[in-house]
């Protein structure tokens, strides 16, 4: 899932870019997580909090605390956003360019270059996919692919297995797999309610793999030679 921030004093103008976002995500079938924030204040706070973002949409004019000024202090908490500036105005351009966004949108919003700096960003974003963000017991979580062993499917429930434990939450594997399948980090679906993570297999059978650690889990009959070829390319590559 890609979160998504928009931040503008103008509401009606946020909550229409809002659903712009909404609706390029189910046209391309991509989980878009979105959040609208009406001023810097709010949003810093939100991040200061532990809120986890990969794209905002940044005004600029906005009277609490001006956008340039709050991505500076974004920046210190997520240094790789994408930061996407939303102005009416064309003076700010030196001081923009010193926080390095991402790309630069004029008001109102031309549907074209809406949709292809989204694109872009979704796929920068692709490109360097090295956390996993989830939401467990009303906190919003973020582990490092490399950690996460395998998930899990219970039912309704997703395991997800670390070193160092369990964590539990709601969502579909399926979601996740897809999620991840141009993630930094390779993971392969060896059964329908496993999700593994490729770096962390240390033996590998027909029918089962076994993880560091000594834990083994079954290959079903169904996916045993796509989980072949993934483990064969994925050797080759190392």
């Amino acid at each position: 899932m890609i979160s998504i921030a928009v931040c503008d004093d103008d509401l009606s103008f946020g909550l229409s870019l809002e659903e712009r976002i909404v609706s390029y995500g189910k046209e391309k079938n991509i989980e878009l997580e979105t959040e609208v924030f009406s001023d810097g204040e709010s949003f810093i706070r939100e991040v200061e909090n532990g809120g986890q973002y990969d794209i905002v949409y940044m005004d600029i004019e906005m009277e609490k605390k001006d956008g340039i000024s709050a991505v500076r202090e974004l920046k210190k908490f997520l240094p790789d956003i994408l930061v996407i500036y939303t102005t009416s105005y064309e003076t700010y351009f030196r001081e923009m360019f010193e926080t390095e966004p991402f790309r630069y949108l004029k008001k109102p919003v031309e549907e074209i270059s809406f949709r292809e700096y989204l694109c872009q960003a979704i796929e920068r974003i692709g490109q360097k996919l090295i956390y996993f963000s989830y939401t467990s017991r009303h906190c919003t979580c973020r582990i490092p692919l490399r950690d996460i062993l395998y998930f899990e499917s219970r039912r309704r429930q997703i395991c997800l297995h670390t070193f160092k434990g369990e964590e539990i939450f709601y969502k579909k594997l399926d979601s996740i797999e897809k999620d991840l399948e141009e993630a930094a980090v390779p993971f392969v679906r060896i059964h329908q309610s496993y999700l593994v993570n490729l770096y962390h297999i240390s033996r590998y059978y027909s029918d089962r793999i076994e993880l560091e650690g000594g834990e083994v889990l079954p290959v079903s009959e169904a996916r045993q030679r796509v989980v072949k070829q993934r483990y064969h390319a994925f050797l080759r590559q190392l």
